[in-house]
């Protein structure tokens, strides 16, 4: 990938190359959210981050949209919510645009069949009524740049990004006067591998101790959706999610909790013995298990001993709907894609994300200009996403013992430890095998928190994939979930 790398560096000096300098673009508006009108002020803007020494250097300018409520009397109980996505190398755009902003895309018909029709409109699942929000997209992303000169892969990694991320919620913090409000960061897929890491990283140095912690579609430790020779998480995770996929798309019979629930059963059990066993199965014993997994998947039991008993999310989407030629996506498996032949490995592109670019980027650039008023230098585009070819990860330690692999989870009990009075949300979507719902729960499992701890922990799932906020009534759904929690927060203070 070094061609890729050389590209979007060169892109970076010359699409930003004047010095940097903050901007902030405010104007006000109103939103009716459960039948209350709610005037509200917002603030579009490119915050710069300085060195760490003397902060004389400017490193980078951070490009933020902020909704606050007016008429506030007192901040001391208005959370205050910072939000970002995943990639890494995406921007804020999906949850800004389709989840918990005051304006969403909404589409004139079922999402899963056509995107081609929708409009921008006033949210009325918008979490303004009950805290403020902060949506932020990280180094390189959206409209943020590094400086002039900057090597752009400085901020290209776990700590990195955790850092200038946590950097950025303590100056705004300042800036706004809001050092008295519950302080809460809501990461989406890789968001919530960064938010467990920023968290650590304002524990420390900076001594700033959030309130709250709010995972969607998490995926705290990359091996519980992977699928290499030495782990089974992978394979323990996806089966339930597999299972709910084949039950939506009638290729299974049941109703969805009973289903998941074997499925999660089997899974625990025999599943993941068999999988321990690995080729000290016998030929009985693989049947056995391969016919229960046909059972639960709709796969076919041929299939599943072909594979060794460990499908991978790339063939399940592909060979789960070859019959109808059709493939089904992995951050949302409830929709359905076409490809060029039947007989490939795996899909040729995820319907369930390129169906929903084009409204989120064209919605995003109108209304960041013409209704925020964000007036951007000659050039300066917003990249939704963008590929990092190399992102350098954490190194854990635990016990003495040096972990390879990518996981943040064990710095988010470090803080949950230290901060009695922090409370985590997870939400989590049936139908989706990015960062499946079952491993996401393990994960927490396996910190073995104490019990006075681990109740400040609340899951919850929805009948939706990755971006649960695409199916109206789960968004309706996870708003009510987050007012709930978000009441937790205040009465806490």
């Amino acid at each position: 990938m070094p061609e890729t790398a050389t590209t979007e560096k060169t892109a970076e000096k010359a699409g930003d190359a004047k010095p940097l300098e903050d901007q902030q673009f405010v104007t006000r508006h109103s939103v009716t959210i459960g039948g209350e009108r709610i005037d509200y002020t917002a603030k579009a803007g490119r915050m710069v981050l300085h060195d760490g020494e003397e902060q004389a250097t400017p490193k980078v300018a951070l490009f933020y949209t902020a909704y606050l409520r007016d008429g506030v009397e007192s901040r001391r109980d208005r959370p205050l919510v910072f939000l970002w996505n995943g990639g890494p190398g995406s921007s804020a755009i999906w949850l800004h645009m389709f989840s918990l902003g005051p304006r969403r895309v909404v589409f004139e018909g079922d999402p899963l069949f056509d995107t081609s029709r929708w409009e921008l409109r006033e949210n009325e699942h918008s979490l303004l009524d009950v805290a403020d929000l902060v949506f932020l997209d990280p180094p390189s992303t959206g409209f943020s740049r590094v400086a002039p000169g900057e090597d752009v892969e400085q901020f290209h990694g776990v700590e990195a990004d955790a850092a200038v991320v946590g950097d950025f919620v303590v100056e705004f913090v300042n800036r706004e006067r809001r050092g008295d409000s519950p302080i809460v960061l809501l990461g989406e897929s890789y968001g919530t591998l960064r938010t467990p890491a920023v968290t650590d990283y304002l524990q420390g140095l900076p001594g700033f101790y959030v309130d709250g912690v709010v995972l969607v579609s998490s995926l705290m430790d990359v091996a519980g959706a992977s699928f290499g020779v030495g782990t089974a998480l992978g394979a323990i995770g996806m089966l339930p999610s597999y299972a709910a996929t084949a039950l939506y798309h009638g290729v299974v019979a049941g109703e969805l909790e009973p289903l998941v629930a074997e499925a999660e059963d089997f899974a625990l059990n025999d599943y993941s013995v068999a999988l321990l066993k690995g080729s000290r199965l016998t030929d009985s014993e693989q049947d056995r298990i391969a016919k229960r997994m046909a059972e639960l998947t709709g796969l076919s039991p041929d299939l599943v001993r072909g594979s060794n008993l460990r499908v991978t999310l790339w063939r399940y989407v592909k060979a789960l709907l070859r019959d109808r030629r059709r493939t089904v996506g992995r951050l949302d498996t409830r929709w359905t894609g076409i490809d060029s032949d039947i007989v490939g490995e795996t899909f040729e592109n995820d319907p369930s994300m390129t169906m929903i670019w084009g409204p989120a980027t064209r919605a995003f650039n109108r209304y960041v200009r013409e209704d925020l008023g964000f007036e951007a230098d000659p050039g300066l585009a917003y990249r939704m996403m963008i590929p990092f070819p190399k992102w350098k990860p954490r190194e854990t330690e635990q016990n003495g013992i040096w972990s390879p692999q990518l996981e943040t989870a064990t710095q988010l009990r470090t803080s949950m430890n230290r901060a009695p009075h922090l409370k985590v949300l997870l939400q989590s979507g049936y139908y989706d095998l990015g960062t499946p719902y079952f491993p996401a729960e393990m994960t927490f499992d396996h910190l073995y928190l104490e019990p006075e701890r681990a109740r400040n922990v609340t899951t919850k799932r929805y009948e939706s994939g990755h971006m649960i906020y695409l199916h109206e009534p789960s968004l309706a759904r996870m708003k009510a979930d987050l007012t709930v929690y978000l009441a937790t927060l205040r009465n806490a203070q």
